[in-house]
């Protein structure tokens, strides 16, 4: 059992319990205070998550080469798949550079 986790866990458990007690026992919020509340939620939840992923995680782990093959970079925030003969800049696909290096 990591440790480190569950800190964020039960702050995230009495958040959420504090947004659902009953009116009568909080001030009625307004919309920014509202906002705030949801905010801090949702960064507490991807605290969370960050925490349960761990930081020895390799980002490439779930790649699948024998569908993708293996990515290539021609350029900075360019990336290539060589088996749909695609390329991408800047996470989005471009016309401009799969023509560049794949052909027509």
């Amino acid at each position: 059992m990591k440790h480190g986790i569950w800190p964020a866990a039960q702050l995230s458990v009495a958040m959420a319990a504090l947004a659902v007690q009953p009116a009568a026992a909080q001030k009625r919020l307004d919309g920014n205070d509202a906002a705030g509340a949801i905010a801090a939620i949702v960064a507490i939840g991807i605290g969370v998550a960050i925490a349960r992923h761990g930081k020895n995680h390799d980002l490439n782990s779930d790649w699948d080469e024998d569908i993708y093959g293996k990515p290539f970079s021609p350029s900075p925030n360019v990336v290539c798949l060589p088996t749909p003969r695609q390329c991408f800049e800047n996470s989005h696909f471009s016309r401009r550079w799969t023509r560049r290096i794949f052909g027509a």
